[in-house]
């Protein structure tokens, strides 16, 4: 009987023809009983994200301000394994977690060229993608004594810092030494300062102030020794505007409701705080 209808299609084009505008027809042109469609929102993907300063060309003026990430896998879990220092781990997890830069491929170059910022960010988007947006921690709250476990959330309890203006990565202090200029860090400035273990907290600062420091009263700097001479007051100031403008998240100011008590508790996280389970 299959094989008769078969031969009886062929010899039959009109048929055929009637088959082949059924296939291609709406439900209303069918005859068919028509569903009811039923509207469907699409949350925003995690793995889109908005940076915060994004990738700026001076010469083109083309402005690069989102980035793609993805789910860290098995294999990159493996990898992560075998690396004991955590900040070339947190290295390690945006360089595999991180796909695109507008739309470029993320490769080292591009990604050592973002603000520090933007890099600590898509790190936290990371894990937001791989583990959730919730962190658990246990603590006591300081001004009861109660012992609780403090519910964080990352995505709505983490302030974060917009550059205004993508085109301007600068910013002036006016110290002892005069007018000093200050570009935020990018990138190298960070693996520089991961690359340097064995270094003192103020060795770590003199890294940080000799590529960031550009000018000195509109002079340029010529030599890292200068921004090394200069006096502990200004390399302070410019360590606190530097921490205070600098786009990226605030992980250091959580802060969460006492469950007894109701006062604020102070939460300070690290990157390497979001990754330890």
């Amino acid at each position: 009987m299959e094989n008769e209808m078969t031969i009886s299609s062929i010899d039959n084009p009109e048929l055929v023809n009637q088959l082949v505008a059924k296939a291609f027809s709406t439900p209303e042109e069918s005859g068919e009983p028509v569903e009811k469609l039923e509207m469907q929102v699409l949350h925003p993907s995690d793995t889109e994200v908005k940076l915060l300063a994004g990738l700026y060309n001076p010469f083109t003026g083309e402005h690069a301000d989102t980035a793609e990430i993805r789910e860290l896998n098995g294999v990159d879990e493996e990898a992560l394994s075998k690396i004991k220092d955590y900040g070339k781990g947190l290295l390690a997890i945006l360089s595999r977690g991180t796909v695109k830069i507008g739309e470029q491929k993320a490769t080292q170059e591009i990604l050592d060229k973002l603000l520090s910022g933007d890099r600590e960010y898509l790190i936290m988007k990371i894990r937001i993608a791989t583990l959730g947006e919730e962190l658990s921690l246990e603590g006591s709250c300081p001004f009861c004594n109660e012992e609780q476990t403090f519910e964080v959330n990352l995505n709505t309890d983490v302030e974060v810092t917009k550059l205004e203006d993508p085109a301007n990565r600068s910013f002036t202090v006016k110290g002892k030494a005069g007018e000093l200029t200050v570009e935020f860090p990018t990138g190298e400035v960070q693996k520089k300062l991961v690359e340097s273990t064995n270094k003192t907290s103020a060795e770590l600062d003199s890294i940080l102030l000799a590529n960031s420091v550009i000018e000195i009263n509109g002079l340029p700097i010529m030599d890292p020794a200068q921004v090394k001479t200069l006096g502990m007051q200004d390399r302070r100031a410019i360590l606190k505007e530097l921490t205070e403008k600098n786009p990226g998240p605030d992980l250091a100011g959580v802060k969460k409701a006492c469950v007894s008590c109701g006062q604020e508790v102070p939460i300070p996280l690290t990157l390497a705080d979001l990754f330890r389970l």
